[in-house]
């Protein structure tokens, strides 16, 4: 019932409205909680009757439409009348389209404000995530703060690790059983890449290097750049893939280390969560789908990880794509049982 009830209010093509006559309105509630750099202010989304219910921080990655896009509250209320007392997290790195790893202990601490809060139980709750949101929330739950807490992970379209998904931006490939094959780069990935990239690098080199590859005719000239700029240059030209794994293995120390602090697949043996649940589109050109299959590759064997690959969201928008209504059907389906697992986890809080 409760998956019924959280699938039939996240789509916005369904009908729902018979819900709210047997379903509470949620509470919604404006509150501060620590990350840090001080306090935030965020919304909370949950149920007005009953508890303590299953808490969730939903981690909403990079986004290129503001707080009150009309899905953001569409999701934050599916998850309160199916049950969730859910925290909205937004990242103001990711909001300036940059990746930083201060948003993993962020999380972290946002998380154990939410279990302290008496509506929450601590024993059923977790976090969510989207595109580069999943990842960090993988990361999150590793953390030591929380990772003994936190009984679930769910992920829509995460990468894996930072070096493999740059060589894929870098080649404008994916890998697949075939090799290598032509991937198209939504220009939001490349921004959010060539931000994150430079943004340890001096405040002129970085902005150089911005202006010069996110602009229209924008043009760097390498002799205006430090050392450090200038090794990371190449890795924003468009380069074959072996060449973009060389490139990577020259950036700087600190650089080489940021990205694996970034990256989800150097944590996986530090996630206690006793369930992970991934989801994908092949046909994503935000995050390629090869990065959702390493990960189940490096947690196969595992207990609790359910893998799910969609042919209908356009990175998680499931309203851009037009099918057929038999393919429509069949992929709601595959979306019904991507979800369940997280509820049938947390009504048996096991």
């Amino acid at each position: 019932w409760k998956t019924t009830v959280f699938f039939l209010k996240v789509l916005p093509m369904l009908p729902s409205g018979a819900l709210n006559w047997v379903t509470p309105r949620p509470v919604v509630e404006r509150l501060s909680y620590p990350t840090q750099d001080g306090h935030a202010e965020g919304d909370v989304y949950r149920p007005n009757a009953g508890g303590p219910h299953p808490g969730m921080v939903v981690c909403l990655g990079v986004v290129p439409f503001g707080v009150d896009h009309p899905q953001v509250p569409r999701l934050g209320e599916a998850l309160a009348r199916s049950g969730f007392a859910a925290l909205l997290y937004w990242s103001p790195s990711m909001r300036d389209r940059r990746l930083d790893p201060e948003d993993i202990d962020s999380i972290a601490l946002a998380t154990d404000w939410l279990l302290q809060q008496p509506y929450v139980d601590v024993k059923r709750s977790g976090l969510l995530g989207t595109c580069v949101g999943g990842s960090f929330a993988l990361m999150a739950a590793a953390h030591p703060l929380i990772r003994d807490r936190v009984r679930f992970v769910g992920t829509f379209a995460p990468y894996a690790s930072l070096s493999t998904l740059a060589v894929s931006i870098a080649s404008e490939t994916q890998a697949t059983q075939r090799g290598r094959e032509p991937w198209l780069v939504d220009p939001l990935t490349r921004a959010v890449y060539v931000r994150s990239l430079t943004s340890t690098l001096e405040s002129d080199d970085a902005e150089r290097l911005r202006t010069g590859f996110t602009e229209d005719g924008g043009s760097v000239n390498p002799d205006d750049l430090s050392e450090d700029a200038q090794l990371v240059l190449p890795l924003l030209r468009t380069l074959e893939s072996d060449d973009a794994e060389a490139a990577l293995c020259r950036l700087p120390v600190s650089i080489q280390e940021r990205l694996a602090r970034l990256s989800p697949m150097t944590c996986l043996e530090d996630i206690h969560a006793p369930l992970i649940v991934i989801g994908h589109d092949r046909d994503d050109a935000v995050i390629p789908v090869d990065e959702s299959r390493r990960l189940t590759s490096a947690l196969s064997g595992r207990a609790g990880v359910h893998y799910t690959e969609f042919g209908m969201f356009q990175h998680a928008d499931p309203t851009k794509r037009k099918l057929p209504l038999p393919r429509l059907l069949y992929e709601f389906s595959k979306f019904y049982r991507y979800v369940f697992p997280l509820y049938r986890h947390t009504v048996r809080g096991s």
